[in-house]
């Protein structure tokens, strides 16, 4: 009898670690742990040129660099998440 348990036990382990590969969680339990250490403190000050980096543009397929933005006007960029 404990052996059919322990089996049984054994089998829907087996097939929780089976789904959550399949899943992908190990992954995700690894972005959690490291979230935050990538981050580090900025350097840029107002006057500063604008780093070349690609944003894309809610209406458009192709992403633009961001200084091509950049100009007399002010420019405002807003982050989102959508988690």
């Amino acid at each position: 009898m404990f052996k059919k348990i322990l089996l049984i036990v054994g089998v829907l382990v087996l097939m929780l670690v089976a789904v959550a590969f399949w899943l992908d969680v190990p992954r995700f339990v690894v972005g959690i742990l490291t979230y935050g250490r990538q981050v580090r403190e900025g350097t840029l000050l107002v006057g500063d040129p604008t780093p070349v980096v690609p944003v894309y543009e809610l209406a458009a397929d192709t992403p633009r660099l961001l200084e091509e933005w950049t100009g007399a006007r002010p420019l405002v960029l807003i982050f989102g998440s959508f988690t």
